[in-house]
């Protein structure tokens, strides 16, 4: 049988997706998948909330991703340490995909969660250029910035890797 927990570094922007259609019929994979007893874990991006198209000069809408958008999968954002050389405390990461879909509305589960940042949020942009009715994403972030990477060996040597790609298989290992 497969693994009981998938982790998926891909995605692009709600916007690049050939369809709305497309987008609801792999929601319906994901679901199928969820019933199964598998979760799917999606790196939420590193280009920030004006995803793979960007903002421009002049932000006028920011670009949420797809799948990690989707309120069927766990989308997985990056965060850094504080301190460069220090295993501390951490910050959001500034590189982290996230935000609100323009294609999925709240979840029931997330409606709470979204109103008390809503009201709390005297450094949210602009309101023009995000979706106020729209699903928040990431759902749970890991260490994914630059101050401090990740250790691997590839190819015989040691080399430091980061961004959500690196966060979501992490966090994938942990549950």
């Amino acid at each position: 049988s497969s693994p009981h927990v998938h982790s998926v570094s891909y995605g692009n922007d709600e916007n690049q997706q050939s369809s709305r259609q497309y987008m609801l019929t792999c929601n319906i994979a994901f679901m199928k998948a969820g019933v199964g007893g598998k979760s799917i874990l999606f790196a939420s991006g590193d280009q920030g909330v004006c995803g793979r198209e960007g903002c421009g000069i002049f932000t006028t809408h920011f670009h949420p991703g797809f799948p990690a958008a989707s309120p069927y999968v766990t989308s997985v954002g990056g965060t850094n340490f504080a301190t460069k050389n220090v295993i501390g405390n951490e910050t959001a990461w500034k590189g982290s995909g996230g935000g609100f879909s323009n294609t999925f509305g709240i979840p029931s589960w997330q409606a709470d969660a979204v109103a008390a940042y809503k009201s709390d949020c005297p450094n949210c942009p602009p309101a023009k250029a995000w979706n106020n009715t729209g699903r928040g994403f990431p759902d749970i972030a890991a260490l994914g910035g630059d101050v401090n990477t990740y250790c691997i060996v590839m190819e015989g040597s040691f080399s430091g890797v980061d961004g959500t790609s690196a966060a979501t298989p992490v966090t994938a290992a942990v549950f």
